[in-house]
């Protein structure tokens, strides 16, 4: 078994892509230091003095990174600069102070980008490149010299560029797809010619290491990174959720997850730590702004839910007939039962049993299929329940689910976030009763803080929509979040509508039914009905 060296760059590439603030940065590099990272790139350092002051203060942070019973050795920061002295002998004072750190030189190798962007021949390059690495030798305490565009460059002059990297005194080579267009196949076939021309990337330990960067634009910087791998590189340089330029990288969770899932077959192992793993994506969906894409493998909230029948009856009977066996080691969303037409019997029984904490018979589940085959819609916890309120077959302490009669929201605000405030308000009725239950409100500088207070006035206990994903177009919003109420539980919910706010009550009247659902806590009167605060059964 070989161990790959996992070089993240989200906060370098990633941030030419997003330009995350300087705090936010900061706690994602000591983040990734806990999931395991090896090199942690913090960023380009004369972009700005801006950037240079945060790769300073990520090196001198991640210098005194420790974990507890961790033998591993502390993540090392690593910088990106041009090959011209001036910029080497500038980046370097980043790790003034005898910090340990890489100095990642990056020139371009491909014809195109060698005449384009420096006017130079490939003879005049490799010059170039024996001058930078030998006067940053002195500077850092290890080197590294990048290939842009080595997937279009001459193979045979790939070949010296790599070796004149080592013999002037680098460590570690990096081969870059920039432009994401190569195959595994072809990715495969460059790192085995290195590698066998170059027996010091065969070495381990004091050997020098052949690293990988893969862009995305095809769709195939995983697989592409994992070929490389396979065929002998030592080091993978990914990013969180595949955030960079474009298309972005390859992910370092989905680059993780295959080789610990793959280990045998690819003889590698990596020292990531899959459980800090659903902390770290979200907090890079944060910063970048929004929420990736609901197909993203492993991270993506749609990527473990289940909407057909006949996955729904393989799940209820053998949960790996539709779930990986091991992925939900690296996967950061729970499993989701997803109720529309295309279920049947075996799913409405599942989703009875999961979400409301109901086992139903036989009868009474074919009536429930049968009603919401009738619908164009997906079917939430709260419809679902009222579909049995029809039927007579909710528990007897539990009149009903709370249904939404009425909402309306107000924002107001001058444009600064601090001044921001959204107020909602509903009018709220217990499903089958004549009456309605009540009114609440709630206000905040968040559409998700304003319900959740709202809520709280009716349950006790105010929801935490974490995380929230909103995905949308041409006025149609699909939202995801999890929430967690007091008693352990986790729903994860899905709702279609025209907004944010009210999707988000519909979402926390789902959590409040199948509370109630699940307790059979008969509700009191306390200027609207409420349910019991009482979680201790």
């Amino acid at each position: 078994m070989r161990r790959v060296t996992i070089f993240d760059t989200t906060l370098r590439d990633g941030d030419q892509a997003f330009c995350f603030g300087g705090k936010e940065k900061l706690a994602l590099a000591m983040a990734l230091a806990e999931a395991g990272a090896d090199v942690i790139e913090t960023g380009f350092p004369l972009s700005s003095g801006i950037d240079f002051e945060f790769c300073k203060t990520a090196a001198r942070e991640l210098q005194n990174f420790a974990v507890p019973g961790n033998p591993l050795p502390r993540p090392l920061a690593a910088v990106m600069c041009r090959g011209i002295p001036r910029d080497i002998d500038k980046s370097a004072k980043v790790f003034s102070g005898g910090i340990p750190g890489i100095l990642h030189i990056s020139l371009p190798v491909s014809r195109i980008h060698i005449e384009a962007k420096l006017g130079k021949t490939e003879k005049e390059l490799i010059v170039l490149a024996r001058r930078a690495v030998s006067f940053a030798a002195g500077l850092v305490t290890e080197m590294e010299l990048g290939a842009e565009d080595a997937f279009r460059a001459d193979r045979d002059f790939l070949l010296e560029y790599c070796q004149a990297a080592l013999d002037a005194g680098a460590r570690r080579v990096n081969i870059a797809d920039t432009l994401g267009a190569s195959s595994p196949g072809e990715v495969r076939e460059l790192t085995a010619f290195l590698c066998s021309r170059i027996p010091a990337f065969a070495l381990e330990g004091e050997g020098a290491v052949l690293s990988i960067h893969c862009h995305n634009d095809m769709g195939l910087a995983c697989a592409n990174t994992l070929a490389a791998l396979a065929a002998g590189c030592g080091q993978a340089e990914l990013s969180v959720s595949g955030i960079g330029e474009r298309a972005g990288n390859a992910a370092l969770e989905e680059v993780g997850a295959n080789i610990e899932l793959r280990s045998r077959e690819l003889g590698l192992y990596a020292n990531l730590k899959p459980e800090k793993f659903p902390e770290l994506i979200n907090m890079a969906a944060a910063m970048a702004g929004g929420a990736f894409s609901p197909m993203k493998p492993l991270s993506g909230w749609n990527t473990r839910s289940h909407g057909s029948g006949i996955h729904q009856q393989g799940l209820s009977r053998n949960t790996e007939t539709y779930s990986l066996p091991g992925v939900e080691r690296w996967a950061t969303v729970p499993e989701r039962i997803v109720l529309s037409r295309h279920s049947g019997k075996a799913g409405t029984a599942l989703f009875a049993e999961r979400y409301c904490g109901l086992a139903l018979d036989e009868k009474t589940v074919a009536l429930a299929a049968e009603k919401i085959k009738d619908s164009e819609t997906l079917t939430g916890i709260t419809e679902f329940l009222c579909i049995l309120s029809d039927m007579g077959k909710l528990p007897a302490e539990f009149p009903g689910p709370f249904i939404r009669l009425s909402f309306t929201e107000t924002f107001t605000g001058n444009g600064a976030v601090l001044e921001e405030l959204f107020q909602v308000s509903a009018v709220l009725g217990v499903y089958g009763a004549a009456e309605r239950a009540g009114e609440i409100s709630g206000n905040g500088n968040s559409a998700a803080l304003a319900v959740s207070e709202a809520l709280g006035r009716l349950c006790g206990w105010k929801p935490e929509f974490s995380p929230l994903a909103v995905n949308g177009y041409s006025g149609r919003i699909r939202l995801y979040t999890e929430i967690r109420p007091p008693s352990g539980s986790c729903y994860a919910l899905e709702r279609i509508g025209p907004s944010v706010a009210e999707l988000l009550l519909l979402c926390g009247l789902d959590a409040v039914n199948a509370e109630m659902a699940r307790s059979g806590k008969k509700l009191i009167k306390s200027g609207f009905l409420t349910m019991s605060t009482d979680y201790t059964d």
